[in-house]
This record gives structure tokens, C-alpha cells and sequence, in this order.
């Protein structure tokens, strides 16, 4: 909590007190949120650390006089202009690399974990594209029988691959068949 009280006067001497006002109630919104969900126990203290990061950095704007005094539109317009210079030297000299690099990596672990159980399942014609590579079928031959140019469908396989937040087809049919919308079909001897 300190440190983010340190760092807020640091922000303070470039971005405006709305602007502050609205990152502090978007992360007030999301430690709550992330306070209200269980995770799973491989995530459970990164998530703890990620939402207690929030929510010192709410708290530290909160304490300010200037930005606490804000109100802040719901519909979040953004800070309106660029600010000439944010004193990132300043905030460096606070920062323990250390410290940085566990949160980054506490950050990353969250995210990784919110992707892998989201909840958005694919859509019908992503379901087929899925079940045809579980199956062993070949790019040119889903394509064609789902009637796209295999450019468009390795678009589709990117897109798949960002919102599973995976790397590859192996990764992405493991990831589909461990959610249980594809299946693996058995090879009879």
C-alpha cells in the first residue's frame, strides 16, 4: 500500500484527477469481482495477490483529496488528451524488480486461468471446425466441407486459438475436448 501511495503522486503530476478517478473505480469493480469468484487452487494466491494489487491501487487514488472528490461518468470517456510526460524514472526508482516481475507473472497466471475457464463456448461453425481436426481431418478437407478457403479457415483457427488463449491446433483440440465440446472418436483395431 505504500508503494501505491508513493506512485500516485508520481501519476499525479500528469494525468488528471477524472482519469484516476475512473481507474480507480475499474479496479475497485474488478477486486471485488475477482473477490466474489473462487478459483482454482493452482491460481489461488496469484489471484489473492492480483486483487489485493487493485484494490491498493484504488485505495491510494481513493486517498487523494483531488481524485477522490471526482465523479466519474459510467460511461468511462477516457482521459481526454495524452499527458505531455508520465515520470516513469520516478516510478522505476520505487519499483523492485523483484516485485514487478511476480506481479507480471501473478498477472499472467490470472489471465491464463480466466481464459481457460471462460465461459464462452464456441459458436456452431467453430464446434465443427474443432471436431473435424479431433477427428484427424486434414485443414484443405474442413475447409472445403464446411465451404471456406483454407485462408479463412486458418483465420478462424487463429481467432480460436486467441480466445482459448492457446498456441497451437494440439493445444486448442486438447483444450475443446477437455471442456467436453469435441470429442476424440476411438479407432476400432
Amino acid at each position: 500500500m505504500e508503494f501505491q501511495r508513493k506512485a500516485q503522486r508520481v501519476w499525479k503530476e500528469t494525468l488528471p484527477p477524472l482519469f484516476q478517478r475512473q481507474v480507480a473505480n475499474s479496479y475497485q469493480r474488478c477486486a471485488w469481482m475477482m473477490g466474489s469468484v473462487s478459483p482454482d487452487e493452482s491460481v489461488v494466491g496469484d489471484w489473492e495477490n492480483v486483487a489485493r494489487y487493485l484494490g491498493a491501487v484504488a485505495a491510494a487514488i481513493d486517498e487523494d483529496p483531488d481524485c477522490a472528490k471526482q465523479k466519474a461518468p459510467s460511461d468511462f470517456p477516457g482521459i481526454g488528451h495524452l499527458p505531455e510526460a508520465i515520470h516513469y524514472e520516478e516510478l522505476a526508482d520505487l519499483t523492485h524488480p523483484d516485485a514487478v516481475e511476480r506481479l507480471r507473472v501473478e498477472a499472467a497466471a490470472v489471465a491464463r486461468f480466466c481464459r481457460f475457464n471462460s465461459s464462452a463456448a464456441p459458436n456452431e461453425m467453430q464446434l465443427a471446425c474443432l471436431q473435424g481436426l479431433a477427428a484427424g481431418e486434414k485443414h484443405s478437407d474442413i475447409a472445403y466441407r464446411l465451404g471456406y478457403s483454407e485462408r479463412h479457415f486458418q483465420r478462424v483457427l487463429a481467432d480460436l486459438w486467441e480466445q482459448f488463449g492457446v498456441e497451437n491446433t494440439v493445444e486448442g483440440v486438447a483444450f475443446a475436448v477437455a471442456q467436453g465440446w469435441v470429442t476424440v472418436p476411438t479407432s476400432t483395431p
